[in-house]
């Protein structure tokens, strides 16, 4: 008995000093001082001995244990510290090093065209604006005429966080809130901004997205200042050859109304997919402020007359770039933003 626990406490010990992880260091503990050890087997054989034996048997068991734990424990500090000194090894700065550079982002395109659209306003004389974008019912709607009924203000195209209180559907709410900031006339203001409607995604719709705005009012304001201004815009966004055209449209806050639209740039007016083999891009509803619009901003028509447009910032940026796909604006791809 005494020699098998020379032999285990000797196999114990260099397995001990062999384990290179605290885990290899816990599976020689369980092996040797675990319930099914070998050390702890042998213990089991001691009622086999006889009585005089088992004294002496026993005191060689207990500093065989003794051995192993004290072993164990150094062994463990051991593995320990070395885990720990790795540890900061790996972590360790070194501050002679050179700095990393940080990887810049890229103008977003959306951005971009804002930019260059604003600029091209402000150039006529305009002053760039913003609104909120979770707006109340009565700039959204009623103040800008549309009748109660209208399919705009229904739940199914509309985000409502409340009766009163939605997300903007339209950049238009501006025209009234700057029209009572800014009276008495003139009021010359562009507005872009972001946008809610309940749209299905597809190749140029989104739920979100990005309007320009633009309200002109003034005494003797008439729809050839709005045809001029507009004009003037296409040809400096787009190109000088750049045709254009009105047709009639309606639109509840102004009276008359028009569709404007631009000559397609993928096929020059051909015909193509891009502008469904029409040879027109539609651009802007636009058309004369409505009298009861007017009247909600606090002013006379019978003094002052004046007009409104409004664009898709994002079927700008997807135009002049020819992206496929406007879902491509908003998709944060990197290999995609850095072309711009």
């Amino acid at each position: 008995m005494e020699r098998q626990l020379a032999e285990v406490a000797a196999e114990a010990e260099a397995k001990l000093l062999a384990a290179k992880t605290l885990q290899e260091l816990d599976e020689v503990r369980v092996a040797y001082l675990g319930r099914k050890g070998k050390l702890t087997l042998l213990v089991r054989q001691m009622g086999a001995l006889p009585a005089d034996q088992r004294p002496a048997v026993g005191k060689a068991v207990n500093e065989v244990r003794d051995r192993l734990e004290q072993a164990l424990a150094r062994r463990r500090a051991a593995l320990t510290n070395e885990a720990e000194t790795a540890r900061l090894t790996a972590e360790a700065l070194d501050v002679t090093l050179p700095g990393r550079i940080w990887a810049l982002g890229h103008p977003h395109p959306v951005s971009l065209v804002t930019d260059e659209i604003c600029a091209i306003f402000v150039g006529l004389g305009f002053k760039v604006v913003e609104s909120p974008e979770v707006e109340w019912y009565e700039y959204n709607f009623e103040a800008l005429n549309y009748p109660p009924e209208h399919p705009a203000t229904d739940e199914q195209d509309s985000f409502y966080v409340t009766d009163r209180i939605l997300l903007r559907t339209q950049t238009s709410p501006a025209q009234i809130r700057e029209m009572r900031r800014r009276y008495p006339a003139p009021v010359r203001i562009v507005v872009p901004g972001k946008v809610y409607r309940r749209e299905n995604v597809t190749m140029t719709h989104s739920h979100t997205f990005h309007q320009f705005e633009g309200l002109l009012v003034d005494e003797g304001i008439t729809f050839a200042d709005l045809r001029g201004t507009l004009e003037v815009f296409i040809h400096e966004y787009f190109g000088p050859d750049t045709q254009t055209r009105f047709r009639p449209d309606f639109f509840p806050f102004t009276e008359p109304s028009g569709d404007y639209s631009i000559s397609c740039s993928r096929c020059a007016g051909q015909g193509c997919a891009w502008c469904k083999y029409s040879g027109w891009i539609e651009l802007a509803g636009c058309g004369m402020v409505h009298p009861n619009v007017l009247r909600a901003g606090g002013y006379d028509p019978e003094k002052v007359s004046g007009w409104a447009f409004g664009f898709g910032i994002d079927r700008l940026a997807q135009r002049k770039y020819d992206i496929p796909h406007i879902r491509t604006l908003f998709e944060n791809d990197m290999r995609f933003l850095r072309q711009f």
